[in-house]
C-alpha cells in the first residue's frame, strides 16, 4: 500500500537474505554430492545435443525443445527483454541511465545464471528429476534438499524460500501492473487495480500447472516480440548513452553529456 518506496524498502531486506541463503543451501547440496558432479555435467552437455527419453519430470526433447523451454522459464525468472523490468528502474533515483542498466544487467545473471543453475545443478546432483512427475515439477528442490536435511526440514525450507521469492515477486507485478492501469485510465482506477490483481493471485495458486504455463507462454512471447523490435531500432541511441557513461563516469574523460544532446533533440522535436 506504500507504492515503490515502500516495496523497494521490503524488497531491499528481504532479497539479499533469501538470495545468500538460497545459494548456501543449494551449494550445499551439490558439495554434499559432489561425487556426482563430473556426471551431472555430462549429463548436462551430452543431453544439450542429443534427444533424451521421457524420465520422471523431463518430457523427451531435442536442442529446439531445450532451448524453447529454456527460454520461456529463463523469461519467467529475469523478464528480460519483456519491457517490464524498467517499471522499477525507471522508479530509481541514479545520477546515469546506463549506471541503472548495469544494475538490471546484473540482476538477470543473480537470477538466472546463478539462482537458476544452482537449483538445477541440486536437483541433478541429486537425482531427483528422475522420481517427480511433471506435474509436481516444483517439488524437485524440495526433495534435492530432503536428501541432507531429511524431509520435514527440506520441505520446511523451500515453503519459506518459496513465501520469500513469491511475496517479493508479487508485489513488484502489482506496481507494473498498477502502473499501467494508472496510465491507461487514471489514479482511482490503479488502486482499484490492486485488489483485483490479488484475486488473481489466488486464481492462479489453484489454477493447474501445466495451464498456466502454456497461458504464460503465450502472453509473454506476445509481449516480448513487441518489446524487443523498438530496442533493436533504438540500438543507436543504447550505444552512445553507453559509451556517454564509460567515458564520463568510469573514465573520467570531460565533455558534454550525451544524456543532455538526446534531451535537447527530443525537446526540439
Amino acid at each position: 500500500m506504500g507504492g515503490i518506496k515502500r516495496v523497494g524498502k521490503v524488497t531491499d531486506k528481504l532479497v539479499p537474505f533469501m538470495i545468500l541463503t538460497y545459494i548456501i543451501a543449494t551449494l550445499t547440496v551439490v558439495i554434499w554430492n559432489y561425487d556426482q558432479v563430473p556426471q551431472m555435467f555430462a549429463l548436462i552437455f551430452s543431453h544439450a545435443f542429443t534427444p533424451i527419453s521421457a524420465t520422471g519430470g523431463f518430457a523427451g526433447a531435442g536442442i529446439a525443445g531445450a532451448l524453447r523451454w529454456g527460454l520461456a522459464r529463463g523469461l519467467y525468472s529475469n523478464e528480460a527483454g519483456m519491457g517490464t523490468a524498467p517499471f522499477a528502474h525507471s522508479a530509481a533515483q541514479t545520477d546515469h541511465p546506463s549506471k541503472q542498466a548495469i544494475w538490471g544487467m546484473l540482476s538477470v545473471f543473480i537470477d538466472t545464471v546463478v539462482i537458476c543453475s544452482l537449483s538445477g545443478f541440486a536437483v541433478l546432483s541429486t537425482g531427483a528429476w528422475r522420481d517427480v512427475a511433471p506435474s509436481k515439477a516444483s517439488s524437485m528442490v524440495d526433495i534435492a534438499l530432503s536428501t541432507i536435511v531429511g524431509d520435514f526440514y527440506g520441505s520446511l525450507f523451500i515453503a519459506v524460500f518459496l513465501f520469500l521469492f513469491v511475496i517479493t515477486t508479487v508485489m513488484v507485478i502489482i506496481f507494473y501492473g498498477e502502473k499501467q492501469v494508472e496510465y491507461l485510465f487514471g489514479l482511482k482506477a490503479a488502486k482499484t487495480s490492486r485488489f483485483i490483481y490479488l484475486i488473481a493471485v489466488f486464481i492462479g495458486a489453484i489454477g493447474g500447472l501445466q495451464l498456466i504455463w502454456q497461458f504464460l507462454d503465450l502472453l509473454l512471447a506476445a509481449i516480448t516480440l513487441i518489446n524487443v523490435v523498438p530496442l533493436l531500432l533504438l540500438n543507436k541511441e543504447v550505444r552512445d548513452i553507453t559509451q556517454d557513461y564509460v567515458d564520463r563516469v568510469i573514465r573520467h574523460k570531460n565533455h558534454e553529456p550525451v544524456i543532455s544532446l538526446f534531451a535537447e533533440k527530443q525537446k526540439a522535436e
